[in-house]
C-alpha cells in the first residue's frame, strides 16, 4: 500500500476538516493512534512488546528480511523499530571527523542519501528507497508495524554530523540550529514520509536515534557550549509539526534516550546535561508519545536504578496523558561485560530485563521494545550481535520474548497486572 497521489490527497484533505483522528482511522483501518496514556488500533487498545532490528536495510538478500520478520511475528513481536537513514559520505573536516565505517551489521551496498562536498542527493535506486519499499511491503504482508528513525546522534550510517560536516557546521549541535543543515535535513524527511504515508505498516517516525546535545566525542563532531535542552525541544518541535504538515495520519516521536530535566539534580540522566527533556519533549504538541532507553552498563548504572527509571517514566506518562515505550533496553552477557568493561556482575540478563518488564507491566506503560532481534538461518547464518542481542532460537527468549509478549498481549484483553 505504497503511496498514491490521489489516495494520499482524499486523505490529507479529510485530516484538515474538522473529522477526528479516530474517524480517520476507522476510514484506513492498520493505522496506529492514541487514545490518553496508551495506543490504539482500529478502535482497540493496543499494548504491545516489540524490538528492534535496525539491520533490515542493510542485508544483501531481501529473503533474509522476510524469515526474520516471519520469526518476529511468529514470536508476537509486531513493532519493529528500523533505520530509514544511510548515509554514504566522502567529506570530513581536518582530523578525518565524522568517522564512518565498522557498523555492526556490516559492509553494505544499500544506502539512502549520498553527500560530495556539500551536495545530497537521495537514492531513490534499486540500492536506495527501492529496496525500503520491499521491507515496508513485507511488514505491510505480514502485519509487522515499523518505528521508522530519520537519523542518527552517532555516526553509525551517516546521521546528524554527515550534514553539519557538508553544509558549514563546526559543532554537533548545529544539526539543530543551522538553517541550511535543517533544510536539507527536511528535503531527506520529505522525500521517505511522503513515501509511506499511506502504509499501515509504519507505526511512527521518528525525528532521530537518540538526539543530544553531544555524541561520542571520539567518531563524532565535538558539542557547543551553547547547546542546551531547549535547544533540542525547539528542534524537535519544528521537526514533528513539519512531519506531521507532510503526514497526518502517522504518529510522530523524538526518540530521546528519556533523560529528564531537573535543574539541581546530581544524576546526570536527570539534570538535562545532555540536553533532554523527556517531559517537554513528550508535551510538543506534535509529539505522540515519549520514549526511553535503558542501558546500564554503558551508564555506570545499576539494574535497580534502572527500574526506577522505568517507574518515573511511567510517572511521566501518568502525568502527561501520552503514551510512553521503553523502546531500546539492554543487559549485557556476562563475557561481553568483562570483555568490554572490565567489571563483572552476578546479575543475568534473565533476572535484568525481567526486573525491567514486570515494573513497566505493573505500570500498564504503554510498550515496549528489546534492544535487539537476534535470529539463526539467515542465508549468512546469525544476525548482528552485539552484545544485547537476544536470539530467539536461545533459551532465554522464552523468558524475556514469548512469555513476556502473552504478558504484554493480557492487557489488551483487559487484564490488570499480576497476571
Amino acid at each position: 500500500m505504497l503511496l498514491s497521489a490521489k489516495s494520499f490527497a482524499a486523505a490529507l484533505a479529510l485530516s484538515s476538516t474538522c473529522v477526528s483522528a479516530s474517524v480517520i482511522t476507522k476510514l484506513l483501518p492498520g493505522f496506529v493512534s492514541t487514545n490518553g496514556q496508551k495506543f490504539q488500533l482500529n478502535g482497540r487498545p493496543y499494548y504491545f512488546a516489540g524490538t528492534n532490528a535496525y539491520w533490515f536495510q542493510f542485508i544483501s538478500d531481501i529473503n533474509d528480511v522476510s524469515l526474520a520478520m516471519d520469526k518476529a511475528k511468529a514470536a508476537g513481536l509486531e513493532v519493529i523499530r528500523t533505520w530509514g537513514f544511510n548515509e554514504v559520505n566522502v567529506t570530513t573536516i581536518a582530523g578525518g571527523l565524522p568517522q564512518y565505517g565498522g557498523e555492526g551489521a556490516g559492509p553494505s551496498s544499500i544506502y539512502f542519501q549520498s553527500w560530495v562536498n556539500g551536495t545530497a542527493t537521495i537514492n531513490y535506486g534499486d540500492n536506495g528507497l527501492k529496496r525500503f519499499d520491499k521491507v515496508v511491503k513485507l511488514a505491510e504482508k505480514k502485519g509487522i508495524k515499523l518505528v521508522v528513525a530519520l537519523t542518527n546522534n552517532w555516526a553509525d550510517y551517516g546521521g546528524m554530523d554527515v550534514y553539519t560536516v557538508n553544509l558549514g557546521g563546526r559543532y554537533h549541535d548545529d544539526f539543530y540550529t543551522n538553517p541550511k543543515i535543517k533544510a536539507a535535513f527536511k528535503k531527506y524527511v520529505k522525500a521517505v514520509v511522503t513515501r509511506y504515508a499511506l502504509s499501515p505498516a509504519i507505526f511512527s517516525w521518528q525525528l532521530g536515534n537518540e538526539p543530544r546535545c553531544g555524541a561520542d566525542g571520539v567518531r563524532n563532531l565535538p558539542r557547543s557550549a551553547n547547546c542546551t535542552a531547549a535547544t533540542v525541544t525547539a528542534w524537535a518541535d519544528e521537526m514533528s509539526k513539519y512531519i506531521k504538515s507532510l503526514d497526518p495520519l502517522h504518529l510522530v516521536s523524538v526518540g530521546v534516550e528519556g533523560f529528564f530535566n531537573h535543574p539541581g539534580e546530581e544524576d546526570w540522566a536527570y539534570n538535562g546535561n545532555d540536553g533532554v527533556d523527556s517531559d517537554a519533549l513528550t508535551k510538543l504538541p506534535a509529539v505522540d508519545y515519549g520514549t526511553f532507553h535503558c542501558y546500564p552498563d554503558w551508564w555506570s548504572k545499576t539494574v535497580d536504578w534502572t527500574t526506577q527509571f522505568i517507574k518515573d517514566h511511567i510517572t511521566a506518562q501518568k502525568k502527561i496523558g501520552k503514551p510512553f515505550v521503553m523502546e531500546e533496553y539492554g543487559w549485557l552477557l556476562e563475557e561481553d561485560r568483562e570483555a568490554w568493561l572490565g567489571v563483572t556482575s552476578n546479575v543475568t540478563r534473565v533476572q535484568a530485563l525481567t526486573q525491567w518488564q514486570n515494573a513497566a507491566l505493573q505500570g500498564r506503560l504503554a510498550g515496549d521494545q528489546f534492544w535487539q532481534l537476534g535470529v539463526n538461518g539467515l542465508s549468512f547464518g546469525k544476525s548482528t550481535d552485539d552484545g544485547f542481542t537476544i536470539y530467539l532460537e536461545d533459551a532465554e527468549a522464552q523468558t524475556l520474548v514469548t512469555d513476556h509478549v502473552k504478558k504484554v498481549n493480557k492487557q489488551n484483553q483487559g487484564f490488570y497486572w499480576p497476571f
